[in-house]
């Protein structure tokens, strides 16, 4: 994922060259102005470490489901004397991706320097574009670190404010240098750091969001599915016990945060359908007010290419549809409400990625 708020001519230039190619319509990189090629990426797991991607790797989910929260927050700062000399370009989410997994250096932080791209599972990129954030805005990303999707709601549109709330102290770090490395100081103003507990956010900041994002903690599939640890993998099963209950406590909250009208979307990197449309359904019992809302024909369908979709297997369908290009009549409306879920498969390595959108009733 390209950053609109520094050169990134040379970037695109080479990836093009080594094959990539883009995931959305973007706006020609090319016109904007250039220091030259660059090397340098940026790991969302590591520093200092290669990184296996395909340039657009994932959320992680923290370990413990009840971080420790204080109530402060703060503004990102940043030195402004290191900013490019250039003006920002319109908003644009510019992706590369590549078909095969590729290893790519990843970029050690340097207060006051921006970094030109960020390395993610392309899949994060779901919940965000689902969000449908307009200019303007105020949004909140009630469980933001490591910081991936917040900025990408900041490449894709120009909010009046988006808040970035991360309990946990350790993450809360992570987030804060992510942003630092990739936006300018001059929004520090527009994007403040929150460290509430999330689960009673949206009682302490009641309807003063346009849209909020819940990218949920959750049992991580996504971390332990291409590893060999057995050990991980049984403690992300023991997880899931527990972890519902806390995933409705944040999506209740994010419901009570949105102003009337506004837009929900929450999201998980785990298969459990436990935590993924069960906790919408649970969730949309207690608010008579909003309504979960179709993704199958603005999302799966035109990038089926891409991701390999499932709609709702907790509900009576298989994890693979038998097309995507032409819907299916039998698929009910009531299984494409309560989200859609990225399937990971051989060749499409994307995922798993769950989200479902809300709104509230004006």
């Amino acid at each position: 994922m390209l950053n609109r708020f520094t050169a990134v001519t040379g970037i695109a230039q080479i990836l093009r060259a080594q094959g990539f190619s883009t995931l959305l319509p973007q706006t020609d990189v090319s016109v904007l102005h250039s220091n030259g090629p660059s090397t340098v990426l940026n790991s969302k797991y590591q520093e200092g470490k290669d990184t296996l991607s395909t340039l657009c790797i994932s959320k992680g989910c923290p370990g413990d489901p009840h971080p420790q929260s204080d109530n402060s927050s703060f503004a990102l700062g940043q030195d402004s004397e290191s900013e490019p000399a250039l003006s920002f370009p319109p908003p644009s989410l510019q992706c590369y991706i590549h078909p095969s997994p590729l290893r790519f250096p990843s970029q050690a932080h340097r207060p006051g320097q921006l970094k030109q791209y960020y390395l993610l599972n392309a899949a994060s990129l779901l919940p965000v574009l689902a969000l449908q954030v307009k200019d303007g805005e105020k949004v909140l990303d009630l469980c933001s670190a490591p910081g991936g999707k917040a900025l990408a709601i900041m490449q894709s549109a120009s909010p009046a404010l988006l808040c970035c709330n991360e309990p946990d102290l350790h993450r809360r770090d992570w987030l804060a240098k992510t942003l630092e490395s990739f936006l300018p100081h001059s929004l520090k103003s527009r994007v403040i750091v929150s460290a509430q507990d999330g689960r009673s956010f949206g009682q302490r900041e009641a309807g003063l969001y346009d849209k909020v994002l819940v990218d949920a903690p959750c049992s991580n599939d996504r971390s332990w599915l291409y590893s060999c640890n057995s050990q991980q993998g049984e403690q992300r099963l023991k997880e899931r016990a527990r972890l519902p209950s806390l995933q409705a406590q944040l999506l209740r909250s994010a419901l009570l945060a949105v102003c009337p009208g506004g837009t929900v979307v929450y999201s998980t990197c785990t298969l459990s359908s436990f935590e993924n449309f069960s906790v919408v359904e649970t969730v949309l019992k207690d608010f008579p007010e909003a309504e979960a809302e179709d993704l199958w024909e603005e999302i799966a369908i035109p990038l089926s290419k891409y991701f390999t979709f499932s709609s709702n297997p907790g509900h009576g369908q298989t994890t693979q549809e038998a097309t995507l290009k032409t819907q299916d009549a039998s698929v009910s409306f009531y299984r494409h409400r309560l989200g859609i879920l990225v399937v990971p498969q051989l060749g499409k390595s994307w995922g798993p990625m769950f989200l479902a959108r809300i709104r509230t009733r004006k």
